[in-house]
């Protein structure tokens, strides 16, 4: 079959197959061939010259109910109106492709090849009257006829009849997938989803009656709009470069509306929708009313340009998006001022400023979780709470601690990241001033927010302190059920992750503060590998220390008379909680000496690997034993000279023959030690709980 694609000059013809096959429709847009019918209905009255009450009804039909569903797939749609009819000027239309006997109201002339997209039938039915008797009465005429992928005009003339009602019934039917899928299957969604393609039709007086029938049901689709719609309306104008924009919001109560959402119409229909919440953060789920009803928002926006710039199937809009100097490429194609996100920007401020009370209340409520999140968990971020309102609306109200902890990192972030570049702009900056006055100012406002971000990078790791110093006391802790202590391994994942070097892991991760201060600052550190197994360390030794440490800074030594690159060599033992059968095979002051003569039999490299000459012997060691200094223990520790601290949970001395400082620790000193050192920054962060 082939349609006239313009009647006027010539039969230019085209394929009715090839025209469906490259007709677009999105399977989202499956509604899209029912809506197509109904503004057909809609049109078809305005052009009845009597007036008369007029009326649209939709019924639905659907699958043969086979499992007892309450709501079977939808198969298809009758639409019934009291319009006009397929007269011979209507009939020509509609036999002509991209015909224009609608431009004037939008009419593309391509709606029905989308009924054929989503539909494997229709059948039109339609009278119409003729006031060209000769006898000058009316003679009524019948169309009758079925278009699909095999429809011959020629098949569908017009027969006179005696009596019958003006109008068309068009019945769309054997309903294809995706589409059908995708169909709304319960009648107030669909009634939901008819209301807000046709909210700008059914907002004028003299809009006919809409009904929609499903399963002996009937609903008033005019009744749907005046409850859920019109009740709570509002609408405002706003200019783009010249061109005039009508937004108009709605407050939608209907029980299943579940999205806020923009829709962008063109001459009176919805074209294209976007989900308010991903521009508006605010607007996540239903929000409560004042008379303690719940809703969701619906704005839609209309204009002269949306109507001028829809495409030809109504699937979008001929508009650029992004932002000025975003265009890339394909920026010839595009020679307007106005752009989407122009529109969207403005439509945005009206949804704001309509819901205003309610945001800022929303707003308050997550200011309050905000603040007593990083008052209790995230101290780190209190310098950036003076912004809050800067970037408040930009979290989500029912945010997870997880969300506000990103949105805040971001934006402590943003805020460092701009804080640079200022600061490298003012010292660029800096030879060109001549007002001193004004320099000084900036200077002293740039120090304060560099304070500010200061205070935070101190605060999170204080914070994560605490965090380290509560997981240590729990390892600490018997097993309540077996009344065990765990091994010492849980202690030395916490201090520093076995198997690893200071390379493998971040610094977070590394906290031997809890030891020593001086600890932090290393050049190397292996975790429980072998010596012979070290790159930037040669040994023949097999022995593996908890922890082998050594600094080629002045971290303990503030003179080296040889000149040594290596300023100390540190090793760590841990000891199980609670043990109590040392014996000299087993005395933990041996282990430690032994594995410092290993080392000091070995050859350092540098920071390149290379061999490093150095009197190891003339370098400082130390060595730590992290324990219970339990009764069995203690004993070897007075045996072999070691002094006790006043509260007997440090045991100290210094071996001259190896030439090594030696300190054993209780884990209940560590403990309290760690906390005590740290506890004028918990209290100054008001993070003691727990401590």
């Amino acid at each position: 079959m082939t349609l006239a694609v313009t009647p006027t000059s010539g039969l230019l013809l085209t394929n009715l197959r090839g025209q469906i096959r490259q007709t677009p429709l999105p399977k989202w847009k499956a509604l899209l061939p029912l809506f197509e019918a109904v503004m057909n209905s809609f049109q078809a009255i305005e052009d009845v010259a009597t007036s008369r009450q007029h009326k649209i009804i939709v019924s639905v039909e659907r699958e043969h109910d086979l499992l007892g569903e309450e709501n079977p797939f939808v198969s298809g749609f009758t639409i019934t109106d009291t319009g006009v009819g397929f007269n011979d000027e209507n009939f020509d239309s509609f036999n002509t492709a991209y015909s224009e006997h609608k431009v004037e109201r939008g009419g593309k002339g391509l709606g029905r090849f989308m009924w054929l997209k989503a539909f494997d039938e229709v059948r039109i039915t339609s009278c119409f009257s003729d006031d060209d008797d000769t006898a000058g009465r009316t003679v009524l005429w019948r169309r009758d006829f079925i278009f699909d992928v095999d429809y011959d005009p020629d098949l569908a003339g017009a027969k006179p009849v005696a009596n019958g009602a003006v109008g068309t019934t068009v019945r769309l039917s054997g309903f294809r997938n995706p589409y059908r899928q995708q169909c709304p299957r319960t009648v107030e969604q669909l009634c939901q989803r008819l209301a807000e393609h046709f909210v700008l039709v059914l907002m004028r007086p003299d809009c006919p009656i809409v009904e929609v029938h499903d399963q002996g049901i009937i609903t008033s689709l005019n009744e749907v709009f005046e409850e859920h719609f019109r009740a709570n309306s509002r609408e405002a104008e706003f200019s783009i470069s010249g061109r005039r924009f009508l937004v108009s919001g709605f407050r939608l109560t209907a029980p299943r509306a579940s999205k806020h959402r923009l829709i962008y119409a063109a001459n009176s229909r919805g074209v294209l929708s976007e989900t308010l919440d991903d521009h508006v953060p605010n607007l996540s789920g239903r929000l409560p009313d004042q008379d303690g009803t719940s809703f969701v928002y619906l704005a839609v926006d209309q204009g002269d340009y949306l109507n001028e710039k829809v495409n030809n199937y109504r699937t979008d809009f001929d508009l650029q998006d992004g932002e000025p100097g975003d265009e890339g490429e394909d920026s010839g194609l595009f020679h307007d001022d106005v752009r989407r996100s122009d529109i969207r920007r403005k439509c945005l401020e009206f949804v704001e400023n309509d819901l205003s009370e309610l945001i800022e209340s929303v707003n308050e409520a997550k200011s309050r979780r905000i603040r007593a999140y990083v008052q209790s968990d995230a101290p780190q971020y209190k310098p950036i709470l003076r912004y809050l309102a800067d970037f408040i609306s930009s979290i989500p109200p029912n945010a997870s601690k997880l969300e506000i902890e990103l949105a805040l990192h971001k934006e402590l972030h943003q805020r460092e990241v701009s804080l640079k570049r200022e600061g490298a702009k003012i010292l660029t900056e800096a030879a060109k001033l001549d007002d001193y006055e004004g320099y000084r100012t900036r200077i002293s406002d740039f120090m304060g927010k560099s304070n500010e971000l200061g205070q935070s990078a101190l605060a999170q790791y204080v914070a994560h302190r605490k965090i380290v110093i509560e997981l240590l006391e729990k390892a600490l802790s018997s097993n309540a059920e077996t009344n065990k202590y765990p091994l010492e391994e849980a202690v030395h994942n916490i201090l520093f992750p076995m198997r690893n070097t200071d390379e493998d892991i971040l610094y977070s991760q590394q906290n031997l503060w809890i030891i020593d201060e001086r600890l932090t600052y290393h050049s190397f550190v292996a975790s429980d590998k072998p010596l012979d197994r070290l790159e930037v360390f040669d040994a023949a030794s097999r022995k593996r220390p908890d922890l082998f440490i050594f600094d080629r800074k002045l971290a303990f030594a503030d003179n080296v008379e040889d000149g040594s690159p290596i300023s100390s060599i540190v090793v760590v033992e841990f000891k199980r909680p609670q043990r109590d059968n040392y014996d000299e095979p087993e005395n933990p002051l041996k282990q430690v000496l032994d594995q410092i003569s290993d080392i000091r039999s070995g050859q350092f490299g540098n920071e390149r690997g290379r061999p490093i000459t150095v009197a190891n012997d003339k370098i400082p060691a130390f060595a730590y034993v992290v324990c219970d200094i339990t009764p069995s223990l203690r004993e070897i520790l007075i045996d072999r000279d070691m002094n006790p601290t006043p509260d007997g949970l440090t045991f100290y001395g210094y071996h001259k023959n190896y030439g090594i400082y030696l300190e054993v620790i209780d884990y209940s000193k560590l403990l309290s030690d760690a906390k005590k050192r740290n506890r004028i920054f918990f209290d100054k962060l008001n993070v003691l709980s727990g401590l």
